[in-house]
């Protein structure tokens, strides 16, 4: 199933007005919700819409994924309703919080790099919706956000000052496990699947492809998985210091660590 632009542009619209909607009225009741800065305001209402939003969408990548990617015609050249969703939502998302953060004035470091990056996957995305095509690797890389869930409960941990306990220390052991399953190796099995489509069905894969989508889905997953390797390191980390009974410490508002942007991230595993 392909959109027109008219389509793609209409449904982009009603699910981006519904989730500002949403997440305008969790920023306003944020403040009644925990003691947090205003500064850290908008990224803390991010993390508690992430709370329905993320398992949903990780069921659509999922059952996506799945549905798709046992042949290569399927991989390269077809749709389903769980993968058109996932598509949908995580670009609706993305465009939300990039207008939000604007226009909320969200300042952490390196939100220029979130925006490139929702800029990048509304150009990829939006061409597999419009053409039909290249969904498997979309909601491939979207499995990703498996592990985002247990990022996003470490962060809302943090956001409401909570006593790190075993419930702490048990969720960042799950987060390192499904980091390193769905991202460390995840991509580089997607990276192969890509290249043995083109080296061995170059008719299907490549030559049905524009070059814009045959170079810029790989560029940017490479670049993901570059940024999941980097940020694994202070996961670990931390990881390690609750084996030998150091403190765990938090996850630093200064980065982020996900792929899509929606939530700080890892580094050096304390708290500014």
């Amino acid at each position: 199933m392909s959109l027109t632009i008219d389509e793609l542009g209409r449904v982009l619209v009603q699910w981006t007005v519904g989730f500002a909607f949403i997440y305008g009225v969790i920023w306003k009741v944020a403040p009644k919700l925990s003691k947090i800065e205003e500064r850290y305001r908008a990224t803390f209402a991010d993390n508690l819409f992430n709370i329905p939003f993320l398992p949903v969408l990780c069921y659509t990548a999922i059952v996506g994924s799945a549905s798709l990617g046992a042949s290569v015609e399927s991989r390269w050249a077809e749709t389903t309703p769980e993968s058109t969703a996932f598509l949908i939502m995580y670009m609706s998302k993305n465009i939300m919080r990039s207008v939000s953060s604007i226009a909320l004035g969200d300042s952490k470091p390196g939100i220029w790099l979130i925006h490139i990056h929702h800029i990048v996957s509304v150009i990829c995305f939006g061409s597999g919706l419009i053409l039909g095509r290249l969904h498997f690797f979309g909601v491939l890389d979207g499995v990703c956000e498996v592990s985002v869930i247990f990022l996003n409960f470490k962060l809302l941990w943090r956001d409401f000052a909570l006593k790190q306990n075993y419930i702490y220390v048990i969720n960042l052991h799950i987060l390192a496990f499904t980091w390193f399953l769905t991202r460390i190796i995840l991509f580089p099995i997607w990276i192969f699947i890509y290249l043995y489509d083109t080296y061995y069905y170059p008719e299907i894969s490549i030559e049905s492809v524009s070059r814009m989508e045959y170079f810029i889905y790989p560029i940017t997953t490479l670049a993901i998985w570059a940024m999941s390797v980097k940020w694994f390191v202070p996961l670990m980390k931390e990881v390690k210091r609750t084996w030998t009974g150091n403190s765990y410490g938090d996850c630093n508002r200064n980065s982020y660590g996900n792929s899509n942007g929606s939530s700080n991230g890892l580094k050096n595993g304390k708290e500014n």
